[in-house]
C-alpha cells in the first residue's frame, strides 16, 4: 500500500494473496491508509512524535498545512515538499505499525473473542500401522476460518520433519505448518487454516515424505 515493494516482491506477494485469506483481509484493512493519512490531526500527530510539540493556533490543520508552515516561505519549495513527505512517511509508519499489531494480535486470537476458549483436546488416530509421533488437536471456529492448538509427541529415534494438512471439501488442502521433531521430544503449534466450520473435513500430520501418520475427520 505504501510502494515499499520492488516490483518481483509486489508479484511474489500477489501470488501470496491468492493462496492465503489471512493476508487479503490484511491488505483490505490497510486499503485505508492513505485517507487515514489524509484526516489525521496535526496537532495530535505532532505529539505522538513529541509530547512537547503543538500544532500552533491550526490544531485543526492537515499534515500538509503543518509541513508547509514549519518551512521557510520563498524559494525553499523542495525542503518545504521534502519536510511533508517526511512527515507524511512518518504519519505512514506510526499507522502501519499499529495496524500489523491489531492484525498480528487478531490472527493469534484468531478473530475469537476475548476469553472464548478452543473446543477441547482430541486425539488424531494412527492412519496404518505403528507411528513414533503421537498428537491431539484443539479447534476454535474464527470469522476467517479455523484456529488450531496441536499438541504432539515424538518418539522416534532419528529427528524427522512433519506438516499438518488441512483439509475441506472435494479434497481441497492447505498445509498449516511444519516443523522438526527431535527424538524424545514435544512440540506445540498454534495455527489456523482458511477452512471453516462445515468446510472443513480432515485433518493430516504427514511426514516430510508426505506419508500419513495420523488423522483427525471433523465431524
Amino acid at each position: 500500500m505504501l510502494g515499499a515493494l520492488s516490483a518481483a516482491e509486489r508479484a511474489a506477494y500477489e501470488r501470496h494473496l491468492a493462496t492465503c485469506s489471512f493476508c487479503r483481509e490484511a491488505v483490505a484493512d490497510i486499503s485505508a491508509l492513505p485517507d487515514l493519512l489524509n484526516r489525521l490531526d496535526a496537532k495530535e500527530f505532532a505529539k505522538l512524535l513529541d509530547p512537547t510539540l503543538t500544532a500552533g493556533d491550526h490544531p485543526g490543520a492537515s499534515l500538509r498545512d503543518m509541513a508547509a508552515s514549519a518551512a521557510p516561505s520563498g524559494g525553499r519549495r523542495k525542503r518545504r515538499k521534502t519536510f511533508g513527505v517526511r512527515l507524511l512517511s512518518t504519519a505512514a509508519a506510526v499507522i502501519l505499525v499499529g495496524l500489523i499489531g491489531i492484525g498480528v494480535l487478531a490472527f493469534a486470537r484468531g478473530g475469537t473473542p476475548a476469553g472464548t476458549p478452543l473446543g477441547p483436546a482430541v486425539a488424531m488416530t494412527r492412519v496404518e500401522g505403528a507411528s513414533p509421533v503421537t498428537a491431539s488437536v484443539r479447534m476454535a471456529s474464527t470469522a476467517g476460518g479455523t484456529k488450531l492448538d496441536l499438541q504432539c509427541a515424538y518418539s522416534g529415534s532419528e529427528p524427522s520433519s512433519f506438516r499438518l494438512i488441512a483439509y475441506g471439501r472435494d479434497n481441497e488442502q492447505e498445509q498449516v505448518g511444519s516443523w522438526q521433531a527431535a527424538p524424545g521430544g514435544k512440540f506445540e503449534m498454534d495455527g489456523a487454516t482458511h477452512f471453516g466450520q462445515g468446510s472443513l473435513t480432515r485433518l493430516e500430520l504427514v511426514r516430510f515424505d508426505g506419508t500419513p501418520m495420523l488423522a483427525y475427520d471433523v465431524p
